[in-house]
């Protein structure tokens, strides 16, 4: 047999002190299409977190080669703990090894792990014009649909895409009562040409119901704390958890453990649960013109889904639930994102608990509208008439329930030092005045505020009879007052 010839890095053993193995991450290295190919070949978001480490960690070398043990003291891991992850990256040919030695005297035989864009992969511009006049039609290579990047998130770092608050939420039923399996909204957004379509559908019927989203947001809030207790020991971050119940409802319900163990709130977190799980949403026309070549992407969301409920005894033979769930992997990917640059649990939520403390579910739909408007600053027009804030806070409810629960939130929280003015166009409308809201009753029964004003979610909220629109508008500002739940979410912004 010859002799295995290996490549001499001595010069790296002498300059830096490393030892085989070694990792290259080569200048050329496109990272970002690198990460990409990872997600299309379906490596574990822990792999692709520890790749991205390696990446920054080698930077701070000239030649982009480091060994091992020095990585490993840089982003705080076990050298073996690496070594399982390039194996894998290895096996997706994601990664090439080859025998090299760094030891000038006994020329012993290590590895050096370069990271490669496996061949014919990149994404090469077709040149349509070499396609002669007999093809009929031109082939797509698959590398080029791997690499379309549908990132679809408005801040990597946080665990809950802003599109659940800013869309999905609109597209859940507000009425109890309501029978509905599927509900379609369109949703105007400022800019684009076409409104964003969305169908709410469910299996069997179970249709998610807005409060539901309790659950939902105590779920998330308990995966963010098992995945920071996690994600320093562990290899490898699955999807699929096991959640207790108690803890769940516990968080979604602000109520002590105690209670928590109760059968109503027990069976009800479980139809909740069922509920989101049974819900699929589909979106189209999410995307504008400047995204390249992707025209349109018609998406299937779940928030999660229920894999199975599992009763068990505790330590102290106590009969006990737990939910099996899978969350998305962009879910879980974007907690661990964020748990590794040590993020804050605030800067991570969106949404928490108290934000469903009220049975109002137009209240849950304008705070939930209110923060995302606070974080992002989106909020171009100042004034609405009553369907256009429908249409923008909870386009899936008719105009009377809308009305309807919303006067009911104003009163809640009506200013006590309000004086209205009333136009002589209302006089005749005003039924009843409640603290220091007018209100008229268009059907009986159903009050609405004509003429009040109120403080919620950090916005001050006006609503009155306007001559120019020849109709009652809703008017709003940003509270001075209320700067603090502002400063709370702007850093997540």
């Amino acid at each position: 047999m010859g002799k295995i010839i290996v490549r001499e890095l001595f010069d790296l053993s002498e300059k830096y002190g490393f030892k085989a193995p070694l990792v290259d991450a080569p200048e050329s290295l496109d990272l970002k299409l690198y990460l990409r190919l990872c997600g299309a070949l379906s490596i574990s978001p822990i792999t692709i977190a520890v790749i991205s480490d390696i990446f920054i960690a080698i930077q701070d070398i000239e030649e982009r080669i480091a060994s091992f043990q020095y990585i490993a003291e840089r982003i705080n891991r076990k050298v073996s703990n690496i070594r399982h992850h390039l194996v894998i990256l290895e096996k997706a040919n994601l990664i090439k090894s080859e025998f090299i030695t760094t030891d000038p005297i006994r020329r012993r035989r290590g590895k050096i792990f370069t990271l490669v864009i496996p061949k014919g992969q990149t994404v090469a511009a077709a040149d349509y014009s070499s396609v002669s006049d007999g093809d009929s039609y031109q082939l797509v290579s698959s590398n080029t649909v791997e690499t379309i990047d549908i990132d679809r998130y408005d801040d990597k770092t946080r665990f809950l895409e802003l599109q659940i608050v800013r869309y999905l939420v609109k597209a859940m039923r507000t009425n109890r009562k309501d029978k509905a399996g599927t509900i379609n909204v369109k949703l105007k957004v400022d800019g684009r040409v076409k409104p964003i379509s969305i169908t709410s559908r469910a299996e069997e019927g179970r249709l998610i119901y807005l409060p539901d989203m309790s659950y939902y947001a105590g779920a998330i809030t308990w995966l963010i704390n098992h995945i920071s207790e996690r994600v320093e020991q562990a290899d490898t971050i699955g999807e699929t958890f096991t959640l207790p119940l108690e803890p769940l409802i516990s968080m979604a319900k602000d109520i002590s453990l105690s209670d928590a163990s109760a059968g109503g709130y027990m069976n009800n977190a479980i139809q909740s649960l069922q509920r989101i799980s049974a819900t699929t949403f589909d979106m189209r026309d999410l995307y504008g013109q400047d995204h390249g070549t992707i025209k349109d992407i018609e998406m299937y969301y779940k928030l999660f889904r229920l894999e199975a409920l599992v009763t068990y005894e505790d330590e102290k033979k106590i009969e006990k639930k737990a939910a099996v769930v899978q969350f998305p992997r962009s879910t879980v990917k974007n907690i661990i994102a964020a748990v590794r640059a040590e993020k804050s649990l605030n800067e991570m939520l969106l949404i928490d608990s108290d934000i469903f403390a009220t049975k109002n579910e137009i209240e849950i739909l304008f705070g939930l509208w209110a923060r995302e408007h606070l974080i992002t600053g989106r909020q171009a027009q100042q004034m609405y008439t009553w369907n256009e804030l429908r249409e923008s806070v909870a386009p899936s409810t008719s105009l009377s329930e809308f009305k309807r629960k919303f006067s009911n939130m104003v009163l809640t929280n009506a200013d006590p030092e309000y004086k209205a003015k009333i136009h002589n166009v209302v006089k005749n409308k005003i039924v009843r005045i409640i603290e220091t809201c007018h209100l008229s009753e268009p059907r009986k029964g159903e009050l609405v505020v004509e003429y009040g004003r109120a403080t919620v979610q950090g916005y001050l909220i006006n609503i009155g009879y306007s001559p120019e629109h020849g109709s009652s508008v809703i008017a709003f500002r940003r509270d001075m007052s209320a700067l603090h739940i502002l400063s709370h979410f702007k850093s997540q912004g």
